[in-house]
């Protein structure tokens, strides 16, 4: 009995939410992000470190359901300060950026480390958590433009 009093509500919050979506969104074309403008080959480089550091997120959340804390730590450490992008590179990039990313990679190191001390693999989801909001943070602050 209660389930036909409940249908209307869920479509009619449905509709509300399909109606908002896109408010408070720049117009299609425009976006508000910082734009850094790198040669090719940089900003190629740097979608490929992004691209690593996406796998050890990926890779860590395998092994962490397996329980299998020396996959953890390797899937950390290949996106820890030493996978950190060539000094050359770095010169173009914004200082706030390099700040961001290099904090990213060091939380990297920081959960390779933990995830080897007693209780540090149940400390794995929380450290993502903190280490993606980096992620999100430059994602929504900054866009690559190839230079021409």
């Amino acid at each position: 009995m209660m389930a036909p009093r409940i249908a209307p509500w869920v479509a009619t919050v449905g509709l509300i939410v399909f109606a908002s979506c896109g408010q408070g969104q720049p117009p299609a074309g425009r976006d508000p992000r910082t734009g850094i403008m790198l040669p090719v080959d940089a900003r190629d480089g740097v979608m490929a470190e992004m691209r690593t550091m996406l796998g050890s997120v990926n890779a860590l959340l395998i092994a962490q359901a397996k329980r299998d804390t020396a996959a953890m730590r390797q899937a950390a450490l290949a996106s820890g300060t030493a996978a950190a992008a060539d000094p050359a590179l770095e010169q173009l990039l914004p200082e706030a950026w390099l700040k961001l990313a290099m904090s990213t990679h060091g939380q990297f190191d920081e959960l390779a480390q933990a995830v080897s001390r007693p209780g540090g693999r149940d400390s794995v989801t929380v450290r993502l958590a903190a280490l993606t909001g980096n992620c999100v943070a430059c994602h929504a602050t900054y866009r690559l433009e190839v230079r021409q």
